[in-house]
């Protein structure tokens, strides 16, 4: 566009040495788009806002997701070269808009490529006027958005991990609990379809006819605790669902662990609300993701296995 006004000038300074009337016009002219470009700009850049919408519900890796950005103008507002640089679902966009009028709207499609939870990052949004004679990084940005994605139901490939301890069917007491004021013990409930076999207590069953398990959760000597370190990334978390599973197959009890945050699973109800409980973990957050030391302190007595990008440990 610099280019375009430039030459203008030069035919304008021309048409000045060749006829001074029609030459001066078009100086003018030229001079009155500058002002005219300028003065709207100013008084528009920072009359925007932009708010960020499209998402709903959670999505599966190779799903098409869209983020919307929506730019609403107040007052006096005319923005015709809106460019917007950032990042989505792992990957760097680019996208441009105007405000002319009240609103402008911008839809980035990608497709979702790992999961957890995947934020919707601005790097700058470039304002330019009318005829391009001016770059501003508006300071403007929409409230975090975010879309969450479902680990994909992978085998476990990392070492073999220990089965937690479980009490035998001739545990005397297994009818009693600290609750009961008795010795500490295994507190039971009844069997619903999905419950692992090796949770079943056979012995107790046939005294109360009824078929019943351990409440393994209950005891936190029997979990084992699955820690995704800093850095982890999207296969990570995927080898952390499919240990779980493993886990609460054998009958054993699993506790995820990721910064400050835990869930804890022992049956395969609980590992589906497991796998949705990572899609909504921010995998890539800098910062303030170890365990704390209170989670730290409670490991000492289980299996402890962590996953990072440089493999799986087992303690």
């Amino acid at each position: 566009m610099r280019g375009y006004i430039e030459a203008l000038a030069f035919a304008g300074v021309f048409l000045v040495f060749i006829n001074g009337e029609y030459g001066w016009i078009l100086i003018y002219s030229i001079l009155a788009a500058v002002a005219a470009s300028v003065v709207i700009y100013v008084i528009s850049r920072k009359h925007f806002t932009v708010s960020c919408s499209g998402f709903s519900g959670v999505y599966a890796i190779g799903d098409m997701v869209t983020a919307e950005l929506k730019f609403t103008g107040h007052g006096f507002c005319l923005l015709p070269f809106i460019t917007i640089n950032g990042s989505f679902m792992g990957q760097r966009f680019t996208a441009r808009c105007s405000v002319i009028g009240r609103s402008g709207t911008v839809r980035i499609t990608l497709k979702a490529l790992e999961c957890g939870l995947n934020k919707l990052y601005i790097d700058e949004i470039i304002l330019r006027d009318f005829l391009g004679l001016i770059n501003y990084s508006s300071p403007e940005r929409p409230e975090q958005c975010a879309a969450a994605v479902l680990p994909r139901i992978a085998d476990y490939t990392g070492p073999e991990v220990p089965h937690s301890l479980f009490p035998s069917d001739d545990d005397e007491e297994v009818e009693q609990s600290l609750l009961s004021g008795g010795m500490p013990g295994y507190e039971h409930r009844d069997y619903v379809p999905g419950d692992s076999p090796h949770r079943i207590n056979y012995k107790l069953s046939t005294k109360k006819h009824s078929l019943l398990v351990r409440k393994d959760e209950s005891t936190a000597a029997e979990s084992t605790d699955i820690i995704l370190e800093p850095g982890a990334d999207g296969s990570c978390a995927e080898q952390a669902l499919a240990l779980a599973k493993q886990i609460i197959a054998n009958g054993g009890s699993a506790r995820v662990v990721f910064g400050k945050d835990s869930f804890t699973a022992s049956s395969p109800a609980a590992a589906d609300r497991l796998r949705e409980w990572l899609a909504f973990r921010d995998l890539h957050a800098a910062g303030g993701q170890e365990p704390s030391q209170a989670q730290r302190s409670a490991s000492l007595s289980h299996t402890v296995v962590t996953i990072s990008k440089e493999g799986i440990t087992v303690e």
